[in-house]
């Protein structure tokens, strides 16, 4: 197997500014990715489009190619924290994983049929679809998570004020409980949850996620984690960061059999996808330690933050002007 490096040309500044960009955004996607357990593709997949002038498939491919390195790194922090949730993560790759692998083959091919590239306002038709449900999906996912996230911020300081106000009338006392209250994020993410109930709504639930979590990991190159974690924390009551830790299990394995599937299609840039998984190694590292830290609400919050930034951007530079 040869790589073509070449392909670094292609960037708007050149070859050697092409490989610290690619690096610089494997790093910083796979800090966020560890974070927020959304697999990075929602920033990698618009990036290389827009970039490096890739198909949506091609795109897609290299997205899904850099995240079981990174992935793999944030686990490894989760594992050691016990903070990954076996059963639902296994659970959700019996149809995640399958899917994936079915939508990735028919996407793959379809780029290459005659309709997929029939021009249509002035950008192949499947380019043209990708566009559109990217946005319209991932647009109201980020208002989901952003209006959830500030309900839950603002229950979060309300009942540390009650607290305060109730249980500790001194300024002694306030004053301690002031300096507990800094790490109470890594208190409450610190409790696990219940144990798993095989009830058969709580397992076609799962398995149900799963097929939408291998369909929007293979056709976006995100990962699936945006649906894997609100469910987890909505729905199962897990602490945001075991909803991160076990969205990465599924992740991981969803994204190594699909970028295996997408190579042999000849979809895939490997050298794009290794430069950018050796940022996402150290970016994930990190991203995960902040994760086992932080406050209840505050990976809903940044997930929704970003999720509107690529949202904006990506509707501004990539759809068709009408």
């Amino acid at each position: 197997m040869d790589l073509n490096f070449q392909i670094y040309n292609e960037f708007v500044w050149g070859f050697w500014p092409g490989i610290f960009v690619v690096f610089g955004v494997g790093f910083f996607v796979g800090y966020l990715a560890s974070f927020l357990g959304l697999g990075g593709g929602f920033i990698y997949t618009p990036f290389f489009h827009s970039f490096f002038h890739l198909t949506a498939v091609q795109a897609v491919a290299v997205s899904l190619a850099q995240m079981p390195v990174s992935s793999l790194s944030g686990l490894v922090v989760y594992y050691k924290n016990n903070k990954i949730r076996w059963k639902q993560g296994f659970l959700l790759l019996c149809t995640s994983i399958p899917t994936a692998q079915y939508t990735a083959y028919k996407f793959g091919r379809f780029e290459d049929t005659e309709l997929g590239k029939q021009l249509y306002y002035g950008i192949p038709f499947s380019e043209f679809i990708y566009l559109i449900v990217f946005t319209v999906f991932l647009g109201i996912l980020a208002v989901y998570n952003l209006v959830t996230a500030l309900k839950r911020r603002k229950k979060y300081y309300q009942s540390l004020e009650v607290q305060s106000q109730n249980s500790y009338p001194n300024p002694t006392a306030a004053s301690k409980i002031s300096d507990s209250n800094s790490n109470s994020g890594a208190n409450a993410n610190q409790e696990h949850t219940e144990s798993f109930s095989y009830s058969r709504k709580s397992v076609l639930i799962v398995l149900f996620t799963g097929i939408f979590f291998g369909l929007f990991s293979s056709f976006f190159g995100i990962g699936g984690g945006f649906l894997a974690v609100p469910l987890f924390v909505y729905y199962f009551r897990m602490s945001p960061v075991e909803a991160v830790a076990t969205s990465f299990l599924g992740i991981f394995l969803t994204s190594f059999g699909t970028s295996i599937l997408y190579f042999f299609q000849g979809k895939l840039h490997l050298e794009l996808a290794l430069i950018g998984s050796f940022g996402g190694i150290f970016g994930a590292r990190i991203g995960s330690l902040k994760a086992i830290n932080a406050k209840p609400y505050t990976i809903l919050l940044v997930t929704a933050t970003f999720q509107f930034l690529v949202v904006i951007w990506y509707v501004i530079g990539k759809l068709p002007k009408f």
